[in-house]
């Protein structure tokens, strides 16, 4: 592969195929071009093997600017929810020439220790905050009166404004946004525990008495570094940030709203993809994690009794019931049975590997069928599945029918569906009615 940067630029997705020491080559090649659209582009197609990789990325003004709100870029895998307030990588793209400009070059050499490690970096970090927070409020400040719409795109991207301002409170909090990311790592956390919860309330109270309106964005940047934004709903309403109860009820409510849009978004997109081939593991993956989201929501909104909301939730609940009966289990049975019977020794493994995801898609939703309604339809399922793989077992490794690695096989699907002791039990009744 060419060592040349600029050749690199026209490899694209090509690039999330090589070795790992390769890639970390590539990625320090493009950086040494530095900031260009070109630059950008490649990296926007390469950001899910950044994620996966996390090669040492070079210190800039860009990145430092970023790193207040870089929790809310959007994620380049499927593998965690967005973030509750999703920030434009190309409203920062555009924005960031601005503020660099405004803050000028002699200055931002007087605070180039930013740029380094450390804690020498944490003074002339905060400096460098600051001064990017009075550049975005400029600019702001000069949009009123149409300057810089087409520098920003805000003509055709009229949303931007609202990034843009969002990430002008959120600088504004920049040194409590860095100790909040400190007390909630590494990302994502799993589960919030007590000294998760005592660093976002301390940091919080903070925020609230020198920025309240910074406040609901500092909980959207705590709720970002989870693993599901709807963990913390629960505990914020005994969180306590210094506020009237008004307050707190107004920003428990705000932010309720905002975890209940993400599911709806979420439900949605499951919708929207279905029509092709059905990938069953992942709709049974996706159906987990939003019924883990409406149970936790649901618990949490216990406190604000909001008619509305509960009817969203119901919406929700209907969807994500409907995406586990047609996407899950809708003729698992018969796909499965006869991805067994047609087997062929060393042919057929992506077929086999499809109807292995569908058994374990039907175990998995084992663990939601009640709270979806669905107990009995998915006992059916899998009741008449095992029940014609047992039959078809019961051929090969007894009767001599057909090929013995059809019958392990069948076992082998029926430990997936049923769990290894129902397995083991068919097995062993099987073969003590005689084995070929």
């Amino acid at each position: 592969m060419t060592t040349d940067p600029k050749a690199l630029l026209s490899l694209g997705t090509k690039l999330l195929d090589i070795d790992e020491a390769r890639f970390r080559q590539v990625v320090d090649l493009l950086q040494q071009i530095g900031d260009h659209p070109e630059v950008r582009h490649t990296f926007s197609l390469i950001r899910p093997r950044l994620a996966e990789v996390r090669p040492r990325r070079r210190a800039t003004f860009k990145r430092l600017f970023c790193e207040p709100f870089e929790d809310l870029f959007q994620l380049p895998t499927g593998n965690q929810p967005a973030p509750l307030n999703k920030v434009d990588r190309d409203a920062v793209n555009a924005l960031w020439p601005l503020v660099e400009s405004r803050i000028g070059k002699e200055r931002l050499r007087g605070v180039a220790g930013a740029l380094g490690d450390g804690a020498s970096r944490a003074e002339p970090a905060r400096a460098f905050w600051s001064m990017a927070s009075a550049a975005v409020a400029d600019i702001l400040e000069q949009t009123e009166t149409g300057r810089f719409a087409d520098e920003l795109g805000l003509r055709l991207n009229p949303d931007r404004l609202r990034t843009i301002e969002d990430i002008a409170r959120i600088l504004t909090i920049a040194q409590p946004v860095a100790e909040l990311k400190a007390a909630l790592s590494p990302k994502p956390i799993q589960k919030l525990h007590k000294d998760h919860l005592d660093g976002i309330q301390a940091i919080g109270r903070q925020v609230a008495r020198g920025r309240p309106d910074a406040l609901k964005l500092f909980i959207l940047l705590a709720a970002a570094r989870l693993s599901d934004p709807s963990i913390l709903l629960g505990s914020l309403w005994d969180m306590d940030l210094g506020q009237k109860s008004s307050e707190r009820a107004a920003l428990f409510l705000d932010l309720s709203g905002t975890v209940v849009a993400q599911i709806e978004e979420r439900s949605r997109g499951v919708a929207s993809a279905s029509g092709g081939t059905v990938d069953r593991m992942a709709a049974a993956t996706l159906a987990v994690d939003l019924v883990a989201s409406l149970e936790a929501t649901r618990n949490a909104m216990e406190h604000s009794r909001n008619k509305d909301f509960d009817q969203r939730l119901k919406i929700i609940r209907n969807s994500v019931h409907e995406l586990v009966r047609s996407q899950v289990l809708d003729g698992a049975d018969t796909e499965i049975l006869t991805a067994v019977e047609t087997l062929v020794p060393g042919t057929d493994t992506a077929r086999m590997t499809l109807a292995e995801n569908q058994a374990r898609a039907l175990r998995k939703c084992s663990t939601i069928a009640d709270t979806l309604g669905l107990r009995g339809e998915l006992k059916s399922v899998t009741q008449q599945a095992t029940a014609s793989l047992t039959g078809t077992a019961r051929q090969s490794l007894s009767d001599g029918i057909g090929d013995a690695r059809t019958g392990y096989t069948a076992i082998r699907m029926i430990e997936l569906i049923a769990g290894p002791a129902e397995a083991n039990q068919i097995m062993d009744d099987i073969l003590r009615g005689g084995r070929r």
